[in-house]
């Protein structure tokens, strides 16, 4: 009955290592927010100057593809990325949004972790409105770092099951 669904060892491999890519793109992703847990937060003031929303996944919704990047002050030595989902973000531009006119006008706080010379990690953005505190930016990242964790631990484990059916296979 099942005679013409044979098997080849290739294929065994060709999806073992789909399973391989698709884990390494997921830590790709995570790996900023990932760092950033492990290092201590630094407190930045002043105005944004420039802001932007990556366009292939601005909008999404999708953890860690859609951040906002923006510089304070001018200063291009510095880039901020705020990972946050569409209802914070939506819930931020109520009381600051990066694309308004009068975004140069408003002083921020931001709180941020450095995992390089010129990347940031925020952890909370403020003005003397409203501010996007930590606990709700922290709580979403590890949330999404936790569920990040366990898709790329399924896929190694794919990975490594297509592997040792691959070995086993005799055609």
């Amino acid at each position: 009955m099942f005679s013409h669904f044979r098997t080849r060892k290739s294929a065994f491999f060709n999806i073992a290592f789909l399973f391989l890519l698709a884990a390494v793109w997921m830590i790709s992703y995570m790996q900023p927010v990932l760092r950033s847990f492990l290092k201590e937060d630094h407190i930045f003031y002043g105005k944004v100057s420039y802001a932007a929303i990556p366009s292939l996944f601005g909008g999404s919704n999708i953890p860690f593809l859609d951040k906002t990047y923006f510089q304070l002050n001018g200063d291009p030595g510095a880039t901020f990325v705020l990972y946050a989902s569409r209802d914070m973000v939506e819930e931020m531009a109520e009381w600051f949004s990066f694309s308004s006119k009068d975004v140069e006008d408003i002083a921020v706080q931001v709180s941020a972790v450095r995992i390089s010379d010129n990347r940031f990690i925020v952890k909370s953005i403020s003005t003397s409105e409203y501010e996007l505190d930590w606990d709700t930016l922290s709580e979403y990242q590890l949330y999404y770092s936790l569920l990040g964790l366990g898709l790329v631990a399924l896929s190694l484990a794919g990975a490594l099951v297509f592997v040792v059916l691959g070995v086993k296979c005799r055609r």
